[in-house]
């Protein structure tokens, strides 16, 4: 097997800012970011709108990359890649009645937590400190910094990736 066949799982979750709250749903004693794994021929932008919007009840849309996380386990042989997408909710809503998020998967609550909480919560993974720094960089007025997403750059009729010249 060559390195590029080797199996790398993937998740993709939003960062979803109401104020000075993000949302994020609570699981046994932790935290996690909504999101998960494509289904097969899935985008990954598609994957965030139906994962936030399973866990959470909202609808949401994808604006840009907050940043990429890594984790290996070399003893067992796994790597996980997470895109975490900046993500807008959908629709306008009068201002002090926007939905409340709503838990559809079992052991799954969804919340807006404050992010001065985020400190006292067990995320996993603890991504606070750079949550709470992109919130800054957010709500500073000038342009966030997120990734260019380039979207699905798959051609039909290639059978392989091609990359840039």
């Amino acid at each position: 097997m060559g390195l590029d066949a080797r199996p790398v799982n993937l998740r993709c979750s939003a960062l979803v800012f109401r104020g000075n709250t993000v949302l994020l749903c609570e699981r046994d004693d932790d935290w996690v970011v909504p999101g998960g794994t494509p289904e097969p021929g899935e985008p990954v932008s598609a994957c965030v709108r139906r994962e936030v919007r399973e866990e959470t009840g909202l609808a949401v849309t994808p604006t840009g990359v907050a940043f990429v996380m890594d984790a290996t386990n070399a003893d067992h042989g796994e790597a996980l890649v997470e895109i975490v997408f900046l993500a807008q909710e959908d629709g306008d809503h009068p201002v002090g009645d926007p939905p409340s998020p709503t838990g559809w998967e079992d052991g799954l609550i969804p919340r807006f937590v404050p992010l001065d909480e985020l400190p006292r919560i067990d995320l996993r993974p603890p991504i606070a400190g750079h949550i709470r720094s992109f919130h800054a960089s957010v709500g500073s007025g000038r342009l966030p910094r997120t990734a260019a997403y380039l979207g699905s750059v798959w051609r039909p009729g290639s059978s392989t990736a091609r990359r840039p010249s």
